[in-house]
């Protein structure tokens, strides 16, 4: 059995339920730009970095509109009617104390807006100073899959790649612990996957037995 030092989350999927606040996000942002996001979509929007989604809808590719999505990405994700929407997982706090407790260091790697990241803990009542370090994706210029936003992490806590476990609720999650040389904890709660990764949980409670 594996054992880890450092446990870097992806956020939401992961930690938070987003699914609800984040239909409402793309929805609003899209429509902007006069584009309709499919019914259903919103989960394969969520699982990859913005400009891919961008791309693979078929948005206006002009300056003004990317501008203005953009724009309104940002301006939604901090309405509070998006933050209203954001749920937690029963289980992450206890889970998240545990670690610390145990004397793991935890952090968060995401391609979401750091301070909408900080919101939603501060909105679900999850202690921020359990993470020593949150990346958004304001700290790199590459994104999931790329390895650079875990190796900034690794990087502000000053730690090396031994130890050091991703736990992601995506394909791109797994991709990038993976390219970053980091043990990659894939949580499935919903039964999508089969055999992606060697190390696939149903619950982050699963993550104390390692």
């Amino acid at each position: 059995m594996k054992e880890f030092d450092v446990y870097l989350f992806d956020f939401d999927g992961t930690l938070v339920d987003s699914y609800e606040s984040l239909v409402l996000v793309f929805s609003g942002a899209y429509g902007k730009v006069g584009v309709k996001v499919p019914d259903g979509y919103v989960l394969r929007l969520m699982r990859c970095p913005l400009v891919a989604g961008y791309d693979g809808l078929n948005a206006p590719k002009d300056e003004e509109s990317v501008k203005i999505f953009t724009d309104e990405i940002l301006r939604l994700l901090d309405d509070e009617e998006v933050l209203r929407a954001t749920k937690s997982y029963k289980e992450v706090e206890e889970v998240l104390k545990e670690l610390v407790k145990r004397g793991k260091k935890l952090g968060i790697v995401t391609s979401n807006n750091k301070k909408h990241v900080c919101d939603v803990l501060k909105f679900l009542n999850i202690d921020k100073s359990l993470f020593s370090v949150i990346i958004g994706n304001e700290e790199t210029k590459k994104h999931k899959p790329n390895p650079d936003p875990i190796y900034k992490g690794l990087e502000m806590l000053g730690v090396s790649k031994k130890g050091v476990c991703y736990v992601g609720d995506a394909l791109d999650d797994m991709n990038s612990a993976l390219n970053a040389k980091v043990t990659p904890i894939l949580v499935d709660r919903n039964d999508e996957y089969d055999g992606e990764c060697e190390i696939e949980i149903t619950n982050l409670k699963e993550l104390l037995n390692y």
